[in-house]
């Protein structure tokens, strides 16, 4: 049963939270933590540490290793000087300024000779404020790619742009400081200094304990997830029973692996992830908008830890969960939704419920 749908990460890139403009002495301490989400699905923390001239950034995610699901826990620290400038050494990576050109960034402005070159750390750049329009040579911590940052539109506390030519959208809080940003399918989201919260690997590894001997599952408190999402397409029962035994049978090994990263859930190795999403997109070629299921599966009076199914409208009304990774029937004492999402889309409201998990704001009980 691959209900550990975290662990489907196969070295997934972290893209790092950035602080803020330049100019303006650091503050003498700085920290903060952000929850790294893929579509919805919570799977690792970045933290990000200012203090005395150095610049560091952490992240501890979701990975999957030669088949082994685990933990990888990666930190950078750079030096940087009161602007946020990264601190170079004599004649490193000389030539910049000929790569920049035509990226929006001016050569005179990346790079004023092999040891004047001015790069910021990407997060840094993003965390202390709303950056101001225009384009930085700025530097993936993790990666140590280097390349145009550029913001395109910034108003009020929002900004949008490019990082290395991917779009970014980013918004900040009173303080100034970061609270969310979204880069593609990815969205980081602050946690505030003194919360406490679970990292995403706690959640998937050892799963939330289970309130009750007996009885259906539920959230305490309560969470209402909806019947439906709009616009799902009625469908029979027996065509959708039908592509959830022929996308079972589809993955060959059902462990995690990259499929579960793929909008259609392509691959020979997948978990829950990859199932469900295989599903709406076979259902997609035949017309059927399906939803996709967040939730969490209890197994053999374990406990509670993060799957994914789907959910289906049926021509003669009602609905019908189904749960191809495993084919087993989707029951009120196994499965737990926590929300629905359209499997193509961002799911924002499955991110904020998981994060709320994360925060220790739920319980898992049976009522009897």
């Amino acid at each position: 049963m691959a209900a550990l749908l975290a662990f489907l990460l196969l070295a997934l890139p972290v893209k790092p939270v950035n602080p803020g403009a330049e100019g303006g002495s650091p503050a003498p301490r700085e920290e903060a933590r952000f929850v790294f989400a893929w579509r919805g699905v919570p799977v690792g923390m970045v933290t990000l540490k200012l203090s005395q001239g150095h610049f560091t950034y952490a992240s501890q995610h979701l990975h999957t290793r030669d088949g082994q699901p685990g933990e990888r826990r990666r930190e950078v620290t750079l030096a940087v000087d009161a602007a946020g400038r990264v601190k170079e050494e004599r004649g490193a990576k000389a030539g910049e300024a000929g790569r920049m050109r035509g990226s929006g960034v001016e050569a005179g402005e990346a790079a004023r000779g092999p040891d004047a070159k001015e790069v910021v750390p990407q997060s840094l750049w993003l965390w202390r404020g709303p950056p101001a329009v225009g384009c930085v040579v700025a530097r993936e911590e993790l990666s140590g790619r280097e390349g145009p940052h550029c913001v395109t539109r910034a108003e009020g506390h929002r900004a949008e742009g490019t990082l290395l030519g991917a779009p970014f959208r980013a918004s900040y809080g009173e303080s100034g400081r970061l609270e969310a940003l979204e880069v593609g399918d990815s969205r980081f989201t602050a946690a505030a200094p003194d919360e406490r919260l679970r990292a995403p690997p706690e959640l998937f590894a050892q799963g939330l304990p289970v309130e009750g001997a007996r009885g259906p599952l539920a959230l305490e408190p309560p969470l209402p997830v909806p019947e439906r999402l709009e616009a799902m397409t009625p469908w029979e029962a027996g065509a959708a029973k039908a592509l959830a035994a022929r996308v079972h049978a589809a993955f060959t090994d059902k462990a995690p692996g990259a499929a579960d990263w793929n909008e259609d859930g392509e691959g020979e190795a997948g978990g829950c992830l990859a199932h469900a999403l295989r599903f709406a997109a076979r259902a997609r070629e035949r017309g059927v908008k399906v939803a996709l299921v967040h939730g969490l599966l209890v197994v053999d009076g374990g406990p509670a830890r993060p799957h994914a199914w789907v959910r289906v409208a049926l021509a003669r009304g009602g609905t019908l969960d189904l749960d191809p990774t495993s084919l087993d029937a989707v029951m009120p004492d196994t499965h737990l939704p926590l929300a629905l999402a359209d499997a193509r889309g961002p799911a924002l409201e499955a991110g904020q419920r998981w994060l709320a998990l994360l925060r220790g704001a739920h319980r898992v009980v049976r009522r009897p």
